[in-house]
């Protein structure tokens, strides 16, 4: 809920020696406006006891609790968290699918053969079913391939345009299927109107294709829908249609429903119910007549994987044989899905666009300067599930990938900003030194030279071994006007008995 800022002020009841208030605060931190006028001791929140809260969204509201001596309080709360910029993971594939580019497979459907085409990446990340249906059409496109024409390898190179794969799924029709498809890349189905028919039938569709494709999530999404669309009005089409389509659970929930004492008189005497099914009909008076026992499960209930954890699983290994791109990170070689940096990254939806390779090779960098392969691995976490945990040294290389990426908010960079200013300690900060050399940033290079300067004893106390026994000192040419040869402005140097030694583990870092 939400008022504008003079929002009128109730009066309080005063009842004995209890105060009840109906007021409400809501405090905002982290903001950027002008610095207001301190507010009056009155009118700030007091400390209580025993109070309630929950957080919704990106707030908690709390709500009474004890105050000044034993008093009861009736108010609210609201404190602002600090706002990061929302994940776009699943709005970036949803846009993927609802554009249709890049697509790479096209199922056929049902007797009537209607196509829906899609993403290999997607699909065989999401649902094991249809991954080995992919996995025999594309042994049946080679094999032929392989009769029509001479050998072809078994490897197909990176960057090669082929022929769309065609996957038939016969017990499959093209509406319950798209919806199912929107599920694989958002991890939400859109629901249609509560209630019609004609949308809960689809659903049930759904929610048949659901049990066969093994999705466990999207049966949970189904089941929820239809159960909480169930009402007088469709219960007795339902529960047909779940006794045709054999979906025990929704039928036994549509039985449930006619038998309630409250509903079972107004649902016989349907015109619907003249038409039912014999065998239904029966098991109805039945029901009715001797209420089955109620049986409690102790077994856990499969929730399925998330969007986010499949594509962690599909980017650590799982999707290795479905690449076709590779990413070149300074000669080394690193594969990747074009799909999925498509959805994510306009900049490589340009590319893959206009400007594909034709050796299905990218050179990776971020401007002129190529982060590191420690800093690249943290860029395709967070672009295959949107990840942002990761060092403190990668975060300088990826602070400006935002930009030159085009991803589609710069949640990335707030996370970056916020893990350099939180995580440099005398640990890390001679990798953050490096890093911060390599991308210009001059003012963290200089924050990590002021911390190597102030805490040397603990900085080299960090260090390899050999180092802490040697006579070492540090000195920085920052504030010299000429530096000596051999110098770099603003680098640090280790001066060991007249000669400049190089750490062996930071050959980079200008020591």
């Amino acid at each position: 809920a939400s008022t504008s800022e003079e929002a009128p002020t109730l009066t309080s009841e005063e009842r004995g020696s209890f105060k009840k208030s109906r007021d409400v605060f809501g405090l905002d931190f982290g903001t950027t406006l002008p610095k207001q006028p301190s507010q009056p001791a009155s009118e700030l929140p007091s400390g209580r006891l025993f109070h309630a809260a929950a957080v919704i969204s990106d707030a908690m509201y709390i709500f009474g609790g004890t105050v000044d001596n034993n008093i009861r309080s009736g108010e609210m709360y609201r404190f602002q968290f600090s706002c990061y910029p929302k994940c776009t993971l699943h709005e970036d594939y949803g846009r993927l699918w609802e554009s249709r580019q890049f697509c790479d497979v096209e199922f056929v459907l049902g007797e009537k053969e209607e196509c829906v085409q899609g993403h290999v990446a997607i699909v065989t990340a999401r649902s094991r079913w249809l991954r080995r249906k992919i996995m025999q059409a594309r042994e049946r496109l080679a094999q032929k391939l392989e009769e029509e024409a001479a050998p072809a390898p078994r490897e197909v190179p990176s960057g090669t345009r082929l022929p769309l794969l065609r996957v038939a799924i016969r017990e499959a029709e093209a509406r319950p299927f798209e919806v199912l498809m929107l599920f694989l890349y958002t991890d939400k189905i859109k629901y249609p109107r509560k209630g019609h028919v004609e949308d809960v039938l689809l659903i049930m569709d759904v929610y048949k294709l659901a049990l066969s494709f093994q999705l466990c999530r999207l049966e949970q999404l189904c089941r929820q829908y239809i159960e909480a669309s169930v009402d007088l009005q469709n219960v007795l089409v339902v529960c047909e249609s779940a006794a045709k389509l054999q979906l025990g659970q929704l039928k036994e929930h549509c039985l449930n429903f006619v038998v309630k004492e409250s509903h079972f008189n107004q649902v016989i005497m349907m015109k619907e119910f003249e038409r039912l099914s014999s065998p239904l009909i029966v098991e109805i008076v039945r029901r009715k007549q001797q209420p089955p026992p109620r049986t409690s499960s102790d077994q856990p209930m499969d929730i399925g994987t998330s969007l986010i954890q499949d594509m962690k699983a599909y980017l650590e290994g799982a999707g290795a044989e479905f690449c076709d791109i590779t990413l070149l990170l300074d000669g080394h070689p690193r594969p990747a899905h074009k799909a999925i940096l498509a959805a994510r990254s306009s900049y490589f939806e340009a590319m893959f666009r206009s400007f594909m390779p034709e050796d299905g090779q990218v050179n990776i960098s971020i401007g002129e300067m190529v982060p590191s392969r420690q800093a690249f691995e943290s860029m395709l976490r967070y672009i295959y599930y949107g990840e942002v945990n990761m060092p403190p040294e990668d975060s300088l290389y990826l602070f400006a990938a935002p930009y030159y990426y085009g991803f589609y908010n710069n949640r990335l960079q707030a996370y970056c900003k916020q893990n350099l200013e939180m995580n440099v300690t005398v640990q890390n900060v001679l990798q953050i030194l490096e890093a911060a050399d390599k991308t210009q940033a001059l003012d963290m290079k200089r924050h990590c030279l002021h911390i190597i300067v102030h805490q040397f004893t603990k900085v080299r106390a960090c260090l390899d071994p050999q180092l802490m026994n040697s006579a070492l000192l540090i000195s920085t040419s920052w504030s010299q006007p000429k530096p000596r040869e051999g110098w770099e402005s603003g680098s640090v140097s280790f001066w060991h008995f007249g000669h400049l030694y190089r750490s062996p583990s930071y050959p980079h870092c200008g020591h």
